[in-house]
């Protein structure tokens, strides 16, 4: 074989294998960077409401990221916690005590916590009917109460925790509960008299009054808890740490981005800043309170 045949064979070898690499790595690449980011979002309101506000942010965030984002919606708050958990999604919208909840038994972190109206805290409302003259909730014993989730920190472990502190459990006290799986439907089930009363998120039914035909005109409240920090953003502890980075930069500087205020806006917030621990310690007391 002479130098010329080796030389073109080198060369043909080299080619092949530079083909090779290229068509090898090219694929896995494409598949990595056309890989969904999922996140998750609780029925704070009805799942049609939920949709309409956040599929803008999604939107947005897959602009952001330069990836398909994909966002699913469940029922309870305990279904958001086991698709954390189980590493199916790696972000949700979810509530303070779903958080708690996930925090001591999987590591769940707190990422980012909204702010609303300029507040990053908000409050439990003891609902009833107009017309109603109970005045305080220990005046609702044997009642019809509302519960909205069992994770969720203004719509059931506020109330709780207040009876138990009463000396009662939950069964003893009311007559009847149920859950409703969200806050506004809490709030309809008070006005249309299938509940007494209910507890409810202040930021639902803060932005229900705002509505003129809204249903939260049908009923008053008639006790408020302390101050809770805002229910925050978490992510999956599984998640790495540069990516934490990227998507508390994108949360942070949206109030900044004319695109992200845009967002902000039909999510009715103002923007976000980073989560701190003793936002969430007076929530902790309250959960440590709970005997049932």
């Amino acid at each position: 074989m002479n130098n010329g045949t080796v030389k073109n064979s080198i060369t043909r070898f080299l080619i092949y294998l530079f083909i090779l690499l290229v068509f090898s790595a090219g694929p896995a690449m494409a598949t990595d960077n056309q890989k969904p980011f999922v996140f998750a979002v609780s029925a704070m309101t009805s799942p049609s409401t939920t949709f309409k506000h956040f599929s803008e942010f999604r939107d947005y965030l897959s602009k952001k990221l330069e990836r398909p984002v994909v966002m699913k919606q469940r029922r309870t708050y305990a279904e958001i916690n086991q698709l954390l958990e189980k590493n199916d999604i790696s972000m949700a919208f979810t509530c303070t005590g779903g958080f708690l909840e996930g925090r001591d038994s999987f590591g769940l972190e707190a990422l980012a916590t909204p702010i609303v109206h300029g507040e990053t805290r908000y409050q439990s409302f003891v609902i009833v009917a107009q017309d109603e003259t109970a005045s305080s909730l220990l005046e609702l014993k044997g009642r019809v109460f509302a519960f909205t989730d069992p994770l969720s920190l203004t719509g059931r472990i506020y109330p709780t925790a207040k009876i138990n502190a009463m000396g009662y459990s939950v069964g003893d006290f009311f007559k009847k509960t149920f859950f409703t799986a969200s806050h506004d439907k809490s709030i309809a089930a008070v006005a249309n008299g299938i509940a007494d009363a209910a507890a409810v998120d202040s930021l639902i039914y803060n932005a229900l009054m705002e509505i003129p035909q809204s249903v939260a005109h049908r009923v008053k409240v008639i006790e408020t808890s302390e101050y809770f920090g805002m229910p925050p953003i978490v992510v999956s502890s599984a998640m790495s740490k540069e990516e934490k980075l990227t998507l508390l930069k994108i949360l942070l500087s949206m109030e900044s981005d004319i695109e992200g205020r845009r967002v902000l806006q039909a999510l009715d917030y103002n923007g976000f800043k980073l989560s701190a621990p003793e936002m969430y310690h007076s929530a902790l007391l309250l959960v440590n309170q709970i005997t049932e």
